[in-house]
């Protein structure tokens, strides 16, 4: 028991310290609307559910023990995250009024809602630190005394973070919802959506540096 609660505050403050996947859910939900923003929440989820198939697999084993695919990855992931926040950074405005007026429905475009998505599930699945998360801290929580199998221990372990996660994330999606009505401000605006472009550009930037 002691394990399992030390597990849950490890993936706790691991979840909401500040990284992409919070930039990009904050972003998506800024530029349409709060369903945009738990759209990215599912690809986030989805790009976590094919890397704990992957460990169970324990291809992810050979994905860290090969330098040369391990660093296309971390390349891709640092290239995608800095052309988004190049994106954010150079628009002139970071959210139209129309979409603002349009996000107050409760509809929203499906281009909208499928870029969402795949922001959210490319960011994941390309971010090296994902993948050090199972290869590294995942098996250090996973029990040799007991009757329950690893593979059984990983995916019940991986299921709580994924229950994190998501908790946080929507959290997140309901916070900045809330911010819209400042939104109208053009100065706080163009502030927002240049300090959103650099912040997610440095990530990038860490990430392939890392």
């Amino acid at each position: 028991m002691n394990e399992l609660i030390s597990y849950i505050l490890v993936v706790t403050v691991l979840t909401i310290m500040p990284g992409a996947d919070s930039m990009i859910v904050m972003k998506n939900t800024l530029v349409y609307q709060k369903s945009a923003g738990r759209m990215t929440v599912l690809g986030i989820l989805a790009g976590h559910f094919v890397w704990i198939v992957i460990s169970v697999l324990g291809l992810a084993v050979i994905i860290t023990n090969s330098p040369a695919l391990f660093n296309i990855i971390k390349y891709m992931g640092a290239a995608y995250l800095i052309y988004i926040g190049v994106k954010s950074f150079m628009a002139k405005t970071f959210v139209s009024a129309s979409s603002l007026d349009y996000a107050a429905g409760e509809k929203t475009k499906s281009d909208g809602l499928r870029t969402s998505y795949m922001n959210g599930f490319i960011s994941n699945i390309l971010n090296p630190k994902v993948l050090i998360f199972y290869i590294t801290i995942l098996p250090q929580f996973v029990g040799q005394d007991t009757n329950v199998s690893g593979v059984v221990q990983l995916v019940i372990l991986a299921l709580i973070m994924l229950v994190i996660s998501m908790s946080w994330f929507l959290v997140v999606v309901e916070t900045v919802n809330y911010m819209k009505r400042w939104l109208h401000k053009p100065g706080f605006q163009n502030l927002l959506g240049k300090g959103a472009g650099i912040i997610i550009i440095l990530f990038g930037i860490r990430t392939a540096l890392s």
